[in-house]
């Protein structure tokens, strides 16, 4: 290995070439490469025998390592970053019941959590993330704010039954303004409808005509669907011992329809983020209705956030159901994102980013082209959060991070996801690139309390 030292980042200004064991972004993979940097841009990023021998300031060699974007992480929960696992073995209602009850609500306890996940994105080698914010005092999405880091803060709404109305005026209050948190061209405050079961259908057509990104859990369990459809089951439970929600038979009225066909049937100002979509449709439907649903997500220009270490460490998929239809609904013309979901479900307590989603996926998905999977941990997830897709990628450009990750320098996109090595940051995150802007105000490469030797 050949690293730069710690805090020995590209500078700013200057023309650098990288001379790697290859390089890879969502539209191709070359092996080996050479990527020539100027002043913080990509001028070009081909075989060496096509760059050839450019003028540069400097030459930096990195013969087993391969060069890539920054990533986007489109859905986590980076205020549970200190929770750590928490296991699934009582079922998910039970699982989701002890993180609303193990949450941060102090400020500071909040702040610091935020700040740990940040770090861990950047450990991670994430310059833009979703994230979910679970108090309404902003505490979370402040922090974020003063980050550096792009993307949007989702801030989280829960009404149903008898809270339903209370959450429809409370997001009309919200979206009116004025709020502590100062928005910028790369990032911006969001509003996440909790889950359909936690959220009826008028919070949702009120996040819908705010004009605002909007994300939501969805299909996330079986019971979610059997919840929306009949109003019984283990979420009704859990609404009943939360309290105050169901009315005096202790029901909540519900839509009756699956909850992605409700999602559906609201038209939304800008096209929806909705996170993991495990269950879209259930074992007694015909085919139909499942093609139907993914041809409504495409058609609506959903992007759905898939996290698959969340979802394998949570059971998924339940016995008697298929995998994820990841492939299916990129097939359907579904923008597919990768996110990390929260630290209770992850296993890399240290870091928290998309490329060891990729390399999960990749152990069931060795006959896919390989820029598939860097698609969904990047160019995916800038379109879903708003972002310029062509800051994610090694095209002629600006670019809103650079990554460079240890490889087997004989098989080098092989070893990409085969390795469990971190990423390091060549060029620390730039927000401002990330929102389709020129900037080189790049969050700080140096500190090695946010970034990786």
């Amino acid at each position: 290995m050949n690293p730069l030292e710690p805090g020995d980042s590209i500078p700013a200004r200057g023309r650098i070439l990288l001379r790697a064991a290859a390089s890879i972004d969502a539209s191709r993979a070359i092996a080996p490469a050479a990527v020539l940097v100027e002043d913080g841009r990509i001028v070009a990023t081909d075989s060496p025998q096509v760059v050839g021998t450019p003028r540069a300031d400097r030459i930096i060699d990195l013969p087993s390592e391969i060069v890539c974007p920054a990533m986007v992480n489109a859905h986590a929960h980076l205020d549970l970053t200190r929770l750590g696992p928490i296991a699934c073995d009582a079922g998910f209602d039970a699982w989701l019941d002890t993180i609303r009850t193990r949450r941060p609500t102090e400020a500071d306890d909040i702040t610091e959590a935020v700040r740990a996940g940040i770090a861990a994105s950047l450990r991670g080698g994430v310059a833009a993330v979703g994230d979910i914010s679970g108090d309404r005092d902003l505490v979370a999405a402040s922090t974020f704010a003063e980050s550096g880091l792009a993307g949007t803060a989702f801030i989280e709404f829960f009404g149903i039954g008898r809270r339903e109305m209370a959450a429809v005026s409370a997001i009309r209050r919200f979206d009116a303004g004025p709020n502590p948190v100062r928005e910028a061209p790369g990032f911006r405050l969001g509003i996440q409808p909790h889950a359909p079961y936690s959220c009826g259908p008028s919070v949702y057509a009120a996040a819908a005509a705010t004009a605002r990104p909007v994300s939501t859990h969805l299909a996330e369990t079986p019971a979610e669907a059997g919840f929306t459809k009949t109003g019984t089951g283990p979420f009704l439970d859990l609404l009943q011992r939360i309290g105050g929600i169901t009315d005096d038979t202790g029901a909540v009225a519900v839509s009756g329809r699956h909850p992605i066909d409700q999602l559906l049937e609201i038209t939304p100002a800008r096209p929806w983020l909705v996170a993991h979509l495990n269950y879209p449709s259930e074992p007694d439907e015909d085919a139909n209705a499942r093609s139907g649903r993914f041809e409504g997500l495409a058609r609506a220009g959903i992007t759905v956030a898939f996290c698959p270490r969340a979802s394998r460490f949570l059971g998924h998929p339940l016995p008697g159901h298929p995998g994820h239809p990841w492939r299916s609904l990129l097939e359907a013309g579904v923008e597919v994102a990768l996110g990390t979901d929260g630290m209770p479900c992850l296993d890399t307590p240290d870091r928290l980013g998309t490329l060891d989603e990729i390399r999960l996926l990749h152990e069931d998905a060795r006959d896919l082209d390989p820029t598939t999977l860097l698609r969904m941990a990047t160019t995916a997830g800038a379109t879903g959060l708003g972002l310029d897709p062509a800051a994610f990628t090694l095209a002629p450009g600006p670019i809103a991070g650079l990554l460079a990750i240890e490889t087997d320098a004989t098989r080098p996109i092989e070893g990409l996801f085969e390795g469990r090595t971190p990423p390091r940051w060549l060029l620390g995150p730039d927000r401002g690139i990330a929102a389709g802007g020129s900037s080189f105000h790049r969050v700080a490469a140096s500190s090695s309390d946010t970034m990786p030797p």
